[in-house]
């Protein structure tokens, strides 16, 4: 069953169950218990919600404008040393959190 309608837009991840018979894969769990576990940080994205949909499972997550990946095709090249700085930073960040959250 799908989680309530909230109105709230949000982005899919959907994980193919390759072995439905199988059950959900540990790395997909471990994924989902952390998400739903952690704190709430700016540079961590946030789990709404985590269903099955046929032989997949799909997890809501915080809608965000963009991606690192995008951004940096999207930009001059070279970025500037400040630029880099400051996105380095803010991953660096987002990962502390993340590991001080065990």
């Amino acid at each position: 069953p799908c989680p309530p309608q909230t109105g709230e837009l949000v982005a899919l991840k959907k994980v193919p169950l390759r072995r439905p018979e199988d059950g959900v894969p540990p790395q997909t769990l471990r994924e989902i218990k952390a998400l739903r576990e952690m704190e709430p940080h700016p540079h961590v994205i946030r789990l709404r919600a985590a269903f099955a949909q046929g032989p997949a499972v799909v997890l809501a997550l915080e809608l965000l404008v963009g991606d690192l990946g995008g951004l940096l095709r999207a930009a001059p090249a070279p970025l500037p040393p400040a630029r880099v700085r400051a996105l380095l930073a803010m991953t660096l960040r987002g990962l502390a959190h993340v590991h001080g959250q065990r």
